[in-house]
């Protein structure tokens, strides 16, 4: 293997981890947003219809925002993981279908679950980190997570397509 092949690689793998901590926690964030915004859409008007309607949509509009960057700042960190474990297996080992880039998320996933249970930061910690109790709770949420990052998963892979096409394994 030459130098370059080796350095072409590099920047494959780099790029692909870029698309995956970039666009996975921003269309995360949207499809959490559009649940959330479709399910709560009757609710939403009927406590409107109850509530001063000025008012209560500042409310909501604020609380979708919060929703929103709160789910992409949380998505970071499984996406950059996924990102890293996808590029590695599409470009040195030539596994670049779309369930090695639903492995990955899970595995980033899980991570972030199990840093989960060994890491408590701090009150002033700036660090979103799951606090489960239980294996129970730790699967379940597993399994919502795993669900909801599906989409946001296929459309990374997607976009990194033309990256992980050749790879330079052996």
């Amino acid at each position: 293997m030459s130098l370059g092949t080796i350095l072409r690689g590099l920047a494959r793998m780099i790029a692909i981890s870029i698309i995956f901590s970039i666009v996975g926690p921003l269309a995360f964030a949207a499809l959490l947003l559009a649940i959330v915004a479709s399910f709560g859409a009757p609710l939403a008007q009927l406590f409107a219809t109850f509530a001063g309607h000025d008012l209560f949509s500042t409310i909501v509009s604020v609380a979708l925002w919060v929703l929103t960057i709160a789910a992409w700042l949380a998505a970071i960190p499984p996406s950059a993981m996924a990102g890293l474990i996808f590029a590695f297996a599409a470009v040195c080992a030539g596994l670049d279908r779309i369930w090695m880039a639903w492995l990955a998320v899970a595995a980033g996933i899980a991570g972030v679950i199990l840093l989960g249970h060994f890491v408590i930061p701090g009150e002033s910690s700036a660090v979103i980190l799951p606090s489960v109790q239980s294996a129970d709770q730790s699967l379940r949420l597993f399994a919502i997570l795993a669900v909801l990052a599906i989409l946001p998963a296929t459309l990374c892979w997607w976009l990194s397509k033309p990256l992980h096409r050749a790879s330079i394994a052996a």
